[in-house]
């Protein structure tokens, strides 16, 4: 394996027993290269490889399970064997995240435009004469009707930017979208032909290379097609558990009851910190074994929607919502797509200036309180920026919660803890990277009081052009 791969440590100090197994089963298949298909071997094998019980071991395989990395084949020359991620193994995740914080259908669609406004723009400077053929064929069998959906065209646009972070998180959202509305209703032939209108017109701005053009015609139909989405009778604003969680967590019986138990705390309206019920309460309630409620529990624990205390009093209680497992999902996923730094930093510049566009508007509308950022500005100089960034109280992480949307912060989030992975992996192997970082906080603590000065002064522009300056700077560094 490259050092242009993601290949985050095992934290074995911080992780139960189950997820530290499962994490080191993650990371034998990322160092073998992830040959689909092979087996890493027969459960006995895999005990005496990783030293832990029977019990602990099954819980682990349930994990890589359920994040698409390998499954447990029964019989003759059965064993632990290797699978091929696919994105129904983000999605599932994505949507439950997106559940607890309860991001809306005008946050999702925002985060939309702005992830396909910088897929155009990187596709139309990409875009070369083999393209072209493809493009056109899949516009033509969208106005000739032999598409049942509008989503082909956005797939293979994002595809032109070969960039697997984007090409991720587009489809994600593409499909995340669907959830807050019925997909399956009839579409207006007058607005079926609007649309087939507008992808011609992106198409032809993306082939002809033009990115300005690009971005704004994918802008304005993205919008009209939030505004239409808006007006059928079938959408909601929030996503409904029922129909979100249909299909997530997998369908085995521990994954089936975590989502049943997940969708109980949604619907309950359950604060971190409540009760959910003991394991015996849970047995009972679900008329469940205690080895599927105790796979339930650690899926629920994986993905810090609940968490198990010990003792009197114990039992399982709501987290805090937290977004360290997704990324671990998304980066399992990303580093069998061989993502590099280039990916991360041409996703996350995009996203930075979209994001201190956002967080300008609303600071200028007054629905944001420009004290977070002097907050974050001293965290950063007294704890150093890594530490600060560890806890959530840098000064980009603060910027997101400006923006006020939880899908963008999401995305923004994400793929600034990559980049993070990323650069501590680099550090770590490569003293002159190590050195690198002790220099950041001189370059890095000036551009970030720039550019909130510029925000706090209310203007827009200068703050995003402090904004791309700051970034072309440190363009490989995870700041």
């Amino acid at each position: 394996m490259t050092s242009e791969l993601i290949a985050s440590r095992v934290d074995s100090r911080r992780a139960k027993l189950a997820g530290r197994a499962a994490e080191q089963i993650v990371a034998d298949v990322v160092e073998l290269g992830w040959p689909v298909g092979r087996v890493l071997g027969s459960e006995t094998e895999l005990l005496d490889r990783y030293g832990v019980s029977r019990a602990v071991l099954r819980e682990a395989i349930r994990l890589v399970e359920h994040q698409h990395v390998a499954r447990m084949r029964r019989g003759t020359n059965g064993g632990l064997v290797i699978v091929e991620p696919d994105v129904e193994g983000v999605i599932g995740p994505a949507v439950i995240y997106l559940l607890r914080v309860g991001a809306t259908l005008d946050e999702v669609f925002d985060t939309r435009i702005a992830l396909e406004e910088l897929v155009a723009e990187i596709a139309s400077q990409r875009a070369a004469e083999a393209d072209i053929a493809v493009v056109r064929e899949t516009l033509e069998r969208e106005s000739a009707g032999g598409i049942s959906h509008f989503r082909l065209l956005h797939s293979q646009l994002a595809s032109l930017t070969a960039n697997p972070v984007l090409e991720l998180f587009v489809e994600v959202f593409t499909r995340v979208s669907n959830f807050f509305f019925d997909e399956s209703a009839a579409v207006p032939g007058k607005f079926a032909d609007e649309v087939c209108r507008a992808h011609e017109a992106i198409a032809g701005a993306i082939l002809s290379n033009n990115p300005g053009l690009a971005r704004e015609r994918m802008r304005r139909h993205l919008s009209a097609e939030a505004a239409f989405i808006r007006r059928r009778p079938t959408t909601v604003q929030r996503l409904d558990p029922a129909v979100a969680l249909a299909g997530t967590l997998g369908d085995k019986r521990g994954e089936a009851l975590a989502r049943e138990i997940f969708a109980g705390i949604v619907n309950s309206g359950a604060t971190p910190g409540s009760f959910v019920g003991s394991e015996a309460t849970l047995m009972e309630k679900y008329h469940a074994s205690r080895a599927v409620v105790r796979e339930a529990i650690r899926i629920l624990e994986y993905h810090q929607i609940a968490g198990t205390r010990r003792g009197p009093g114990g039992g399982l209680f709501v987290d805090d919502p937290d977004i360290s497992a997704l990324t671990d999902i998304i980066a399992i996923y990303l580093r069998r797509r061989g993502v590099t730094v280039r990916h991360i930093t041409a996703l996350r510049t995009g996203l930075e200036l979209a994001v201190v566009a956002q967080a300008a508007d609303r600071l200028r509308t007054g629905n944001s309180d420009a004290d977070v950022l002097e907050r974050a500005l001293a965290a950063e100089a007294e704890q150093g920026l890594a530490p600060a960034f560890g806890h959530g109280e840098d000064f980009h992480s603060a910027l997101g919660r400006l923006t006020g949307n939880r899908a963008l912060q999401l995305v923004h989030s994400v793929t600034m803890r990559l980049g993070w992975q990323f650069f501590s992996q680099l550090a770590a192997d490569n003293p002159g990277v190590a050195a690198l970082s002790k220099a950041l906080p001189s370059a890095v603590g000036p551009a970030h009081r720039q550019i909130t000065e510029a925000l706090v002064a209310g203007d827009t522009e200068l703050a995003v052009m402090r904004m791309r300056a700051h970034m072309a700077e440190t363009v490989t560094r995870p700041d």
